[in-house]
């Protein structure tokens, strides 16, 4: 059988030309092996990061020794397989150039036979500057690139936020950030397995195509198992002892179809192909998939063309954000994090997230999450705010970088799109780029020509949707940020300074990108600020080290002083940032939602952060839900209520429902004054259907509103429930919040406990808008946050015991919480 022989361990890495040397292990680079060693200060702490760019302007070199069986050395085909070098590199086997690397997005596979020893080897992977190499190679063709990065970036084939991005810094790290293995394949190995679908009725056609290295096997066999494990189609095939492909079709009987997340369960079936040598097996290839449909349906209607994923032939109202790097030093990126982030992301009630363009493409794990979960994945290939001159070298290594990562991702069930690039088509169009037509035509050629065409080459069966852009109507430099047709990115909301309520002027199609900025939970601003320092000053240079976009802290300031008192205190500054955050994204979600079947996907920026750092993350750094990561639990649950409040005197409520199932239930509505005292209330018995959003009620505000005071002292209370439960809540105050006239709230609560949970109970003397719970030290999730209090009406949230340090008990608990209120 094919022998994998794993060498992730007994690594050194040294500083080219010098001979102390740090032991390590794969995934390991210059920045996290310097930190782990502490021979440099952490570049995350207050302005370290300038003292830490300059690390990468040497070169590294990493080098283990290794034993090799002698079945290893005597195959002809035994190869040395890297799953990702970063970036410029030269890789040795006892002193013999095997190979180079120049693309950090690629796999790499170097022959090793006649080099490769019976016994002890020496590997070696020689790593040149990137910095060095950026700066050389724009000095011979400069081409553009965001400001906010390192000048050059665009030449290497690197992750672009390496270089820095209006939320990163500068660390252009470098090391081998993927598995390294030893491939002896002997008798042959399976390369890849192309799985695609047909769907009829009661049944699925699905189509095996295998690609192999084949040194004289002639036969192999196709099994797949349902979810249960039972096998359900078999096929035997025989083929040539030359041959390096073979293909079948097996037939799964009343299959159970792979549903996104919210509109079904997620069964996987798993594939077993087995090659074989005679009776023997020369490799195995194993792969999970999912029975399904999903597409992007652009069909013309009353608006435009829809942009809409289509699952089994349901229209789907994609709910999610944009993921970005999880680390700037993308080797300290681990499965548990993904897994605890993309967890996290469930619990919001996402059924997408868009994979950005400016980073990796991610691990595995993330996509079989993904899979296990139900969430439709929208993947940019590695392209982002540049451009690119496809030189003979850079055309080569791109072709195979797409073509690696198709083949790699394209039979995840979650896969729902490919996009080209983000946001290269709308900078051409409306940015004003130097003028530079060599690039501009090269842009077309690579991701309106090289792109689709690979994937014709290796996903041709597929359904996948490929889009040139993002944001675009569809290419070719027409229209890119169309609000009639395509996606669209929508910044003047912060960028542009424009007013929270802009956001409703718009009726977008698929809003893939939106955003706005608020400082990190305290705890995560003493991680890179001292106290004791004065870091503590929004404009202080350490907290401007911490704010990458241009103007941020400015327009930060900008946008509380529209809608919130002037925060006297860090803390409340901290407070004010995030409520005002959730508030302005809560506002645009709930407008596209009531807007469903117009507007068919929000993709908010962004849910993660690659540093701690002020953002637009609903979850920071350490992975510290935010204000708005709460509130998109509330604006992204399948049945929502919201309220358009356009008209004062005529508030109209509206139910987006977004199951597969009516909303049968009762909507409730109070209007309230400041005490919490109710004025008038309401009810109704309403019915909605599947998959639709509709306004069902008017309510009728005459007379309320005589006076200013009235305005600052009466709010909007509503809910919907269904069997008794209620689905969703929500308040609207009919001035902006720094208006209101809040008084004291006076909240009270007690904490009791069951064996899982600590459950805490508050209530108020007044109304009490957006009440934050914390805990001074532990972390935890609450079950509800962000929350209003309506007098002594109470209000229970739960906490996970396991969540908490071991031995915290309710009195601890309560000697942690903090709350704060607007």
């Amino acid at each position: 059988m094919a022998m994998i022989f794993k060498l992730n361990e007994n690594w050194k890495m040294k500083k080219a030309g010098e001979t102390e040397s740090y032991d390590c292990k794969v995934p390991c680079s210059v920045y996290k092996t310097l930190l782990e060693y502490k021979k440099i200060p952490d570049p995350f702490y207050r302005e370290n990061e300038y003292i830490s760019t300059q690390i990468c302007d040497d070169d590294y070199d990493f080098e283990t020794v290794f034993t090799a069986v002698k079945a290893a050395a005597d195959c002809k085909y035994t190869v040395l397989r890297f799953e990702g070098i970063d970036t410029i590199a030269d890789v040795y086997l006892n002193g013999i150039l095997i190979g180079s690397a120049n693309n950090m997005h690629r796999i790499w596979e170097f022959p090793a036979f006649g080099v490769l020893n019976k016994g002890e080897n020496i590997l070696a992977v020689r790593i040149k500057s990137p910095n060095r190499y950026i700066k050389e190679m724009d000095e011979k063709r400069h081409l553009w690139g965001v400001d906010s990065t390192m000048t050059g970036y665009t030449h290497i084939r690197k992750a672009h936020c390496m270089f820095g991005w209006d939320w990163g810094p500068k660390l252009p790290d470098m090391g081998i950030w993927r598995d390294v293995s030893l491939v002896v394949p002997e008798k042959g190995r399976i390369l890849d397995v192309y799985y695609s679908q047909t769907h009829k009725e009661k049944k699925v056609i699905l189509k095996a195509l295998a690609h192999i290295e084949n040194h004289g096997c002639k036969k192999a066999l196709v099994d797949v198992h349902d979810p249960d494990g039972k096998i359900v189609a078999s096929s035997e095939i025989s083929f040539t002892d030359n041959c390096d492909n073979f293909e079948t079709r097996l037939i799964i009987e009343e299959p159970r179809l792979w549903w996104v997340n919210g509109y079904g369960e997620q069964p996987l079936y798993t594939c077993e192909v087995t090659l074989l040598d005679g009776d023997k097996t020369a490799d195995i290839n194993y792969r999970r998939i999912g029975l399904r449909t999903l597409s992007v349906s652009q069909d013309k209607d009353e608006w435009g063309e829809e942009f809409c994923f289509i699952n089994n032939g349901v229209k789907i109202f994609a709910m999610g954000a944009n993921y970005i790097p999880e680390d700037q030093i993308v080797t300290r990126c681990n499965e548990e994090k993904t897994r605890k982030l993309l967890d996290d992301c469930k619990a919001a009630n996402y059924n997408f997230i868009r994979v950005w363009g400016g980073g990796y493409y991610p691990d595995e794990y993330f996509y079989d999450w993904c899979d296990e979960n139900g969430i439709i994945v929208w993947q940019d290939f590695m392209f982002a705010c540049s451009a690119y001159l496809l030189t003979d070298e850079f055309r080569k290594t791109v072709e195979a970088e797409v073509r690696d990562n198709i083949i790699r991702l394209r039979n995840h069930p979650s896969l729902g799109l490919w996009c080209g690039n983000n946001e290269i088509e709308s900078a051409w169009e409306y940015w004003g780029l130097p003028e530079d037509e060599e690039a501009k035509r090269d842009y077309l050629v690579l991701f309106e020509d090289i792109i689709p065409r690979l994937l014709k080459k290796y996903d041709p069966d597929s359904n996948t949707f490929y889009w040139p852009s993002s944001p675009s109507s569809g290419g070719g430099f027409k229209d890119a940020s169309s609000n009639h047709a395509g996606d669209m990115h929508y910044w003047d909301v912060w960028h542009n300074f424009k007013p929270i309520e802009a956001f409703r002027e718009f009726y977008y199609r698929f809003c893939s990108e939106y955003g706005f900025e608020s400082l990190p939970d305290i705890k995560t601003c003493r991680a890179f600020a001292d106290e004791s320092k004065g870091d503590f000053d929004l404009c202080g240079p350490v907290m401007e080290a911490h704010q990458k976009c241009t103007q941020g802290n400015e327009k930060v300031m900008y946008y509380l002083a529209q809608m919130v008192r002037y925060p006297y205190d860090f803390k409340r500054l901290i407070y004010s940032s995030q409520l005002v955050q959730a508030d302005c994204i809560r506002s645009n979600v709930e407008h596209m939602r009531r807007a469903r079947g117009r507007c068919m996907g929000s993709a908010y920026w962004q849910v993660n952060d690659s540093n701690p750092v002020i953002s637009w993350s609903s979850i920071d750094y350490f992975g510290r839900w935010k204000g708005l990561h709460y509130y998109a639990k509330k604006f992204y649950a399948p049945c929502l209520v919201s309220c358009n409040d356009s008209d004062p005197a005529k508030p109209v409520l509206n139910i987006s429902n977004e199951r597969r199932k009516p909303f049968e239930g009762i909507v409730k509505w109070t209007l309230r004054n400041n005490k919490a005292e109710i004025v008038l209330s309401g009810e109704k018995s309403v019915k909605v259907g599947a998959l639709s959003a509709e306004n069902v009620f008017e309510i009728d505000l005459g007379g309320q509103f005589e006076s200013r005071a009235d305005f600052r002292e009466k709010y909007l209370e509503y809910s919907i429930s269904e069997n008794g439960i209620t689905l969703s809540y929500g308040t609207t105050l009919f001035v902006r919040p720094k208006e209101f006239n809040f008084l004291e709230p006076k909240i009270a609560y007690g904490i009791s406990e069951s064996d899982s949970d600590f459950v805490i109970t508050l209530c108020a003397e007044n109304y009490a808008k957006s009440v934050c719970l914390s805990l001074t030290e532990a972390d935890c999730v609450f079950s509800d946050n962000w929350f209003d209090i309506h007098g002594k009406e109470p209000v229970t949230v739960c906490v996970k015991k396991a969540d908490l340090p071991e031995g915290m008990t309710a009195e601890t608990l309560s000697e942690q919480l903090e709350i704060m209120y607007n």
